[in-house]
C-alpha cells in the first residue's frame, strides 16, 4: 500500500520511515542489491527518547539507511502528527519474515549477540520453519559494556570471513546501534541491523506478549511484567514524557503553519 507525503515522519527529531512489513522487506532487498554497507534500525519509543539526549545516537538515526517503526505508540504518534505510518515493523517479526524471504532468495544471515544456547535454538527454529535458509554464522560475545580493541577485531574478522548479506545484532539499544555505527566501514556486510531482544523472542527463550496486547500497544507492559526491575526506568521514567512531547510538537507545527 502506498502512502502520500514525505517518506519519513519526524517524531521528536527522529526520522522514522513510513513503511509496513511488506515495504520494509522490499527496502531491505534494495539495500542488499545495492551492495554497500548499510545500517538499519528498528526504533521503539525508547529509541526515540534516547536520541533526544544522546548526540551520537541522534547522528546514527539521521544517517541510517532505514529506520523501522517498532511499536504501536509510534504509529499513534505519526497519525496524530498527520504523517501516518502504514504498519508496525517489530524486530522479532522482521527477523522471522526476512528468514522466510531469505530461504527463497538465498540471502545469508549472521546472528551476533545473546547466549550460545539462544543462538542455537534460534538457528534451529528458523531453519526448521524455512528449509533452505542459510545461516552463515553465529557469535555470542562476552556481555560487557564495551569490547576491547582486540576482541572487537576478532568479532569483525569472524563476520567478515563469511561475508553475510545481513548481520543481525542483538546487544540491545543503544549499544547495538553504536557498535554497528563504529564498525560499519570495516564490516563486509551488505546490511547490518540491531534487533534488541528479538533473538530471545523469536527462539521462544523469552515469552512474547499475546497478540491482542501487541495489537493494542501493550507489548511493553507484558515485557515489564516479566522484568520489572530492569525495565521500570525505561518505561516509567525515560519513556513517560513521550506523548506530552508529541503533543507539544503538534502544537508547534500548527503555530508554524499559521505563520
Amino acid at each position: 500500500m502506498g502512502i502520500s507525503g514525505p517518506a519519513r515522519v519526524d517524531i521528536l527529531g527522529c526520522p522514522i520511515d513510513r513503511v509496513d512489513m511488506r515495504s520494509a522487506l522490499a527496502r531491505l532487498e534494495r539495500l542488499i542489491a545495492d551492495g554497500g554497507g548499510h545500517q538499519a534500525l528498528v526504533v521503539s519509543v525508547y529509541g526515540v527518547m534516547i536520541q533526544r539526549k544522546d548526540e551520537m545516537f541522534r547522528d546514527i538515526c539521521a544517517h541510517a539507511a532505514l529506520l523501522l517503526p517498532d511499536g504501536i505508540p509510534l504509529l499513534w504518534a505519526a497519525r496524530f502528527l498527520g504523517r501516518p505510518i502504514p504498519g508496525r515493523v517489530a524486530g522479532t517479526d522482521l527477523l522471522r519474515e526476512f528468514a522466510r524471504m531469505a530461504a527463497h532468495r538465498g540471502y545469508t544471515n549472521f546472528f551476533l549477540g545473546s547466549k550460545n544456547a539462544v543462538l542455537q535454538r534460534l538457528t534451529s527454529q528458523l531453519v526448521r520453519e524455512n528449509p533452505g535458509l542459510e545461516v552463515a554464522g553465529t557469535l555470542s560475545p562476552p556481555m560487557v559494556s564495551e569490547f576491547s580493541p582486540e576482541l572487537n577485531a576478532q568479532i569483525v574478522q569472524r563476520i567478515n570471513a563469511v561475508r553475510p548479506d545481513v548481520l543481525w545484532v542483538g546487544f540491545g539499544a543503544p549499544k547495538q546501534e553504536r557498535w554497528i555505527h563504529q564498525n560499519l566501514s570495516r564490516l563486509k556486510v551488505k546490511v547490518t541491523i540491531g534487533v534488541g531482544v528479538a533473538f530471545e523472542l523469536a527462539s521462544g527463550t523469552v515469552r512474547r506478549a499475546p497478540y491482542w496486547m501487541q495489537k493494542h500497544g501493550l507489548e511493553w507492559f507484558f515485557r515489564f511484567l516479566l522484568e520489572p526491575r530492569r525495565l521500570f526506568k525505561r518505561y516509567f521514567v525515560q519513556a513517560a514524557p513521550f506523548f506530552p512531547l508529541v503533543l507539544a510538537q503538534k502544537l508547534r507545527s500548527r503555530g508554524t503553519n499559521r505563520n
